[in-house]
């Protein structure tokens, strides 16, 4: 999917009954999910003979929750979900209590509620599936089947097995946490009851969706800095979701939150100031355009935080393991003298 980036990695995993039905695949001639599904159907009626089929997948346990029911015309849903092969091995977790139990909690990573795409060409046609009927707050677990781990719809279980996906079967744990049908909406409420809360700040910067707050205090009123000026700063950008860390110029700091790398050098760096907020660039490279907006704000010598949202950080794809899809963020930012 191009056009929102889908959170749910694509998983190259064979199972021991892909395996199987590969072989069997090649011994009888069979289509591909003709025969995944005879072999799937005597795996399940060995390990989950209980298991409840609902339109192409299979319920395992369902907890369920009181409140508004799933809606497949919302297009956000927000989780949190753990994907297991057919062995029961887990290959992608969201959950902070399966991280813990499983001994795989890390302080660095993200767990809460994920921002899932999904409807048509947003995520699997199993997963929608799962969702249909849940409420808030409930918990399902069920087997997706890789001929239902496709981001086509059909009418009929005989199409969707007609068609070869690489997606080998899965079993999810879901906790449906929400749903909303326009995310920068939500995410901008969820910024300004932050911003309202910890600094009393209820309007965003006018130039963009910015909540700033200054902790400077100037007996004048301050100067503002000439473009191509050259300047520096100490920062701090963290998560607003959970307060963790993900980059900073202060060691202490980074050393705190677990991120601390001996290779990197931990000092105040350059900031090259221009006329407009997105021609600023830090030590000679670009910056995503909240930050920008957010300096752009600043005086000499001031220190100040602000937090801005996905849209003018980074995106539908997030940026590496400590900066999660859809995230809005905080910075923290200090003026210092020239190091």
């Amino acid at each position: 999917m191009k056009a929102m980036k889908h959170i749910l990695p694509r998983l190259a995993l064979l199972s021991v009954a892909a395996l199987l039905a590969v072989s069997c695949h090649k011994s009888t001639g069979e289509g591909a999910n003709v025969a995944l599904k005879r072999q799937f159907d005597a795996w399940r009626a060995i390990h989950y003979p209980a298991a409840v089929e609902k339109d192409g997948i299979y319920i395992l346990e369902d907890t369920p929750g009181n409140g508004p029911a799933w809606n497949k015309n919302l297009g956000i849903t927000f989780m949190t979900y753990t994907m297991r092969d057919l062995d029961g091995d887990v290959a992608y977790n969201t959950d902070e209590q399966w991280a813990k139990q499983l001994g795989k909690w890390n302080q660095t990573y993200y767990y809460g509620p994920q921002v899932v795409p999904t409807g048509k060409d947003a995520t699997y046609a199993g997963l929608d599936i799962l969702l249909d009927g849940m409420r808030e707050g409930g918990v399902r677990t069920a087997i997706i089947p890789s001929w239902m781990m496709t981001y086509n719809r059909y009418d009929s279980l005989d199409k969707y097995l007609e068609t070869s996906t690489d997606t080998p079967s899965m079993i999810y744990t879901v906790t449906f946490l929400g749903q909303t049908d326009n995310l920068k909406e939500y995410e901008y409420r969820l910024m300004k009851e932050y911003a309202s809360e910890k600094w009393d700040v209820a309007d965003t910067l006018g130039t963009a969706a910015v909540f700033f707050k200054s902790f400077t205090h100037f007996d004048e009123e301050p100067v503002e800095m000439p473009n191509d000026t050259t300047v520096y700063i100490n920062y701090t950008g963290r998560r607003i979701s959970d307060g963790q860390v993900f980059d900073t110029t202060v060691a202490d700091t980074a050393k705190f939150y677990n991120i601390y790398s001996p290779s990197k050098t931990y000092a105040p760096v350059m900031i090259n100031w221009a006329e407009e907020a997105k021609s600023i660039k830090l030590s000679g490279n670009s910056v995503v355009n909240g930050f920008a907006y957010g300096l752009k704000a600043m005086h000499a010598g001031e220190k100040a935080s602000f937090v801005f949202g996905y849209d003018l950080g980074y995106g539908t794809s997030g940026s590496g393991s400590l900066i999660p899809a859809y995230a809005a963020l905080q910075f923290d930012v200090e003026m210092v003298p020239e190091p």
